[in-house]
């Protein structure tokens, strides 16, 4: 499980230690469904990286990009995940006072899947 925050230039280094604290337990509850181990996502799971945006980026303030194992509850329930983590998210960056613009997109990938051939 990995994320990636891309944020501009003037999001408070607040806003960004306070994501990097509460966002893996955010992806975490969004993202645990029951049943199964593949169905588990612990905190400590979840990777998070940080970039800066360049300067000519005219997108969004804060960019998250959700990258998961996709699971059929979660693949049926795509959009409503990703709005979910949507709202806890804006909810923990309008605690500074600051107003951004967020972006969550959620990635569902197959992994670990392969396909082999044998040749003769």
């Amino acid at each position: 499980m990995n994320a990636m925050i891309i944020h501009k230039t003037n999001v408070k280094n607040e806003v960004l230690d306070n994501l990097a604290m509460a966002l893996p337990d955010i992806i975490s509850d969004s993202l645990e469904l029951p049943g199964g181990k593949l169905a588990i996502l612990k905190p400590e799971q979840v990777a998070l990286e940080f970039s800066q945006a360049s300067p000519r980026d005219t997108g969004s303030d804060i960019k998250i990009m959700v990258f998961a194992r996709s699971l059929i509850l979660r693949s049926s329930n795509e959009k409503e995940l990703a709005n979910e983590i949507l709202k806890k998210v804006v909810l923990l960056a309008t605690k500074s006072g600051e107003e951004y613009s967020i972006d969550v997109r959620l990635y569902l990938m197959e992994i670990g899947a392969a396909d082999h051939s044998l040749r003769d």
